[in-house]
């Protein structure tokens, strides 16, 4: 029997983990070197020893993935719609000025650069109107689809991207498919604006749309007094389309993450969580 207190009873044996221990001889007595130590260099091995080390593979540190970067049509989207807000604005003018003309001189003939001018100016206005509407339709369309890929990631969208432009930039359709994408993108998002703000959005929208169609269709009338309504009622879907516009922003900041000066103001202090991660 062994006892701990006799020594040069254990002894240490070295062997590869894939081969038990075999008895062996006794290790002969270590050799003292004399002279210098190392010699002219110091003693390398020309590959890592290995032996008494398992076969165990050791995992390397694993990186965070980034976040991928936001498309660059929908990372602009807030400043296309703020750029349409303000020729929306410039578009109402124009055409109140224009109806304030048809009405001053309602009962005179209207100097000929006075026609001309405030006609032209209402056209250009008005073509640009329509195109700077589309952009702005497009720009929000690729913030909502971004906005929702990052929001459910990293599981997949549950709708398809194609059926959300559909959704999103077919006229009539929109209005009732858009308050669907936002509620259900406002159940996911830490970040969201309240339901009075959702359905405010929404009127706004449905205004100016019916003020647009309602412009077409006295457009579609004959003589002075329709053309007269038309631009009137023209100035008055401009109107509605820069308050739709002013809410579609709203609705767009109210996801996004928060200002850098409502940040540094209430950080420091504890106030605010800002980590960007959802609530599982």
């Amino acid at each position: 029997m062994t006892s701990p207190r006799r020594t040069g009873q254990w002894r240490w044996v070295a062997h590869p983990p894939w081969r038990p221990p075999v008895p062996g001889t006794r290790p002969p007595e270590p050799r003292h070197r004399s002279g210098p130590a190392w010699g002219d260099r110091t003693p390398t091995y020309p590959a890592t020893p290995r032996w008494g080390l398992p076969l165990v593979a050791i995992p390397r540190r694993l990186e965070s993935p980034r976040p991928a970067a936001r498309p660059r049509i929908a990372a602009a989207a807030p400043g296309v719609v703020g750029v349409a807000m303000a020729w929306f604005a410039a578009t109402a003018v124009v055409h109140a000025l224009r109806y304030a003309v048809l009405a001053w001189y309602s009962e005179r003939l209207t100097p000929w650069w006075v026609e001309a001018t405030t006609t032209a100016v209402v056209w250009v206005a008005g073509v640009v109107a329509v195109v700077v509407g589309v952009a702005a339709a497009v720009a929000a369309t690729a913030w909502l689809v971004d906005t929702r890929r990052r929001v459910f990631s990293p599981a997949p969208d549950p709708r398809r991207r194609a059926g959300l432009w559909v959704g999103c930039l077919v006229p009539v359709v929109n209005w009732f498919r858009i308050p669907v994408y936002l509620a259900e993108l406002r159940m996911a998002s830490r970040r969201a604006p309240t339901r009075s703000g959702l359905v405010r959005w929404w009127v706004a929208v449905a205004v100016n749309g019916l003020a647009v169609a309602l412009a077409l269709w006295r457009g579609a009338g004959e003589g002075s007094q329709a053309a007269a309504d038309t631009v009137l009622l023209t100035a008055l879907a401009a109107a509605a389309a820069v308050w739709a516009a002013r809410e579609t922003r709203a609705v767009m900041r109210s996801f996004d993450e928060p200002p850098p000066r409502f940040t540094h103001r209430l950080l420091p202090r504890g106030i605010v969580n800002a980590s960007p991660a959802r609530e599982e």
